[in-house]
């Protein structure tokens, strides 16, 4: 009850921004529907999508791992054009009436192309159902987060911008969601040394932020108040320099195999994979000039997750 009431409060305080963000007024020109086994209404408002392929975007959303607040969740509509307020925008999630609107449908014609935006998407629904504070700075996920000495935007449901989109609380939630919880694909090893991997990796939003992958702390916050186990293959610390000459460089990694690691160094990138669990990785016969700046691209072969290292400066 006192969770119910604290949400509710905190609609309350959101009710501006929420109605601002309401989908179009409901209406029965839809151009396809399909109900879910759980109760989700999937409707096309695009003659581009029927009801197959409303199906196929249910199967899109059930990949994202969840529990009961799949329940939860009333609605997904697809429609044909861009959003009324911004046309960047390709996806919305309604609190109040827990519901998903996905514009450019006439564009974006398969499921595929929409699972980016779904599931982040859906990682506010696992949000507001979860941690309904948590687009607040006294929230116990913004502490473990790390954001209290960063530029957050916590006034976002009064003065929201898609230009300031990677500082608002609620959007990195929802990509955090997505490194945790959303659907992972394998990596082709061709891929790495062409960097192509490197580009479509699923990745942060906001790359300035701590690396989720690696807290430990809040990630079991995340399962204790949940109940959702994060896979452990998921798990992908911050590399850290641990010990280099005029030629190598030696880093402390995650103990997995298959990890793509690329140094980068000025004009050149030199690539290394993990072929063991030793935690350790170097790189040799590299020329380090003299206050080089060196930063790590990584990226997990088995599910194309992974990020970018801060800069190390190197004397």
């Amino acid at each position: 009850m006192r969770k119910q009431v604290i949400f509710f409060l905190l609609l309350l305080c959101s009710l501006p921004i929420l109605i601002s963000l309401s989908p179009v007024i409901y209406n029965s020109s839809y151009f396809a529907k399909y109900e879910s086994p759980e109760g989700i209404i999937f409707l096309s408002y695009s003659k581009n999508w029927d009801e197959q392929q409303l199906e196929d975007l249910y199967k899109e959303l059930i990949k994202n791992k969840h529990g009961e607040e799949i329940n939860l969740l009333q609605e997904v509509r697809v429609m044909a054009g861009p959003s009324p307020s911004n046309s960047m925008i390709i996806g919305v999630y309604h609190p109040f009436i827990s519901s998903i609107t996905l514009y450019k449908g006439n564009e974006h014609t398969s499921a595929q192309e929409y699972r980016d935006t779904l599931s982040h998407e859906y990682g506010h629904h696992f949000a507001y159902n979860y941690f309904p504070s948590h687009h607040f700075p006294f929230s116990k996920w913004a502490k473990l987060r790390g954001l209290r000495h960063l530029p957050i935007h916590w006034n976002s449901f009064f003065n929201y911008s898609v230009s300031s989109h990677e500082w608002y609380p609620q959007e990195i939630f929802a990509d955090d969601y997505v490194l945790l919880y959303g659907p992972t694909d394998e990596v082709a090893l061709d891929d790495v040394y062409t960097n192509e991997a490197f580009y479509m990796r699923t990745e942060h939003e906001n790359q300035k932020l701590e690396n989720i992958l690696g807290n430990e702390d809040l990630q079991q916050f995340i399962e204790q108040e949940t109940g959702i186990k994060i896979d452990k293959n998921r798990k992908l610390r911050t590399p850290k320099l641990t010990d280099f000459t005029d030629e190598s460089l030696t880093f402390s990694v995650e103990q997995k195999k298959d990890v793509a690691y690329r140094l980068n160094l000025g004009d050149y990138e030199y690539y290394k994979i993990s072929e063991d669990q030793s935690g350790s990785i170097t790189f040799s016969n590299i020329n380090l000039p003299e206050n080089a700046v060196v930063s790590l691209d990584v990226l997990d072969l088995n599910t194309s997750i992974g990020f970018r290292s801060k800069d190390i400066h190197y004397k």
